[in-house]
């Protein structure tokens, strides 16, 4: 009885990467919006070779929240493939699920 419980003392729980905390409805969105082309997942490449994956763009040297919110909200910036209006609260929640994809160690897949 008591080797179960000992056992299980003994186990570490994985820590969790930021996007896997990060707001469902966030990660919703991103998916609904930009996953048919970009990788909006912690891992994994974009299902459009030209599209950048978001753990990529999010740890682009440089990137703050508010270029990246300022780069969405101007769609003047998007390429005609991302012809499409995001209201303030949209990219609000974009940058937000994005932002959990930085991650201090990240290299690049290829």
């Amino acid at each position: 009885m008591v080797f179960p419980l000992l056992l299980a003392a003994c186990q570490t729980a994985q820590p969790q990467s930021d996007a896997m905390q990060a707001d469902p409805e966030d990660r919703a969105l991103a998916e609904a919006a930009c996953g048919s082309c970009h990788s909006v997942e912690a891992y994994g490449l974009s299902p459009n070779a030209a599209a950048p994956e978001w753990p990529r763009i999010a740890n682009t040297r440089g990137l703050t929240r508010a270029s990246l919110t300022t780069w969405l909200t101007d769609a003047h910036n998007y390429p005609a493939d991302m012809d499409f209006y995001l209201d303030e609260a949209e990219v609000e929640q974009l940058v937000d699920y994005m932002m959990t994809l930085r991650r201090e160690d990240y290299h690049p897949p290829y």
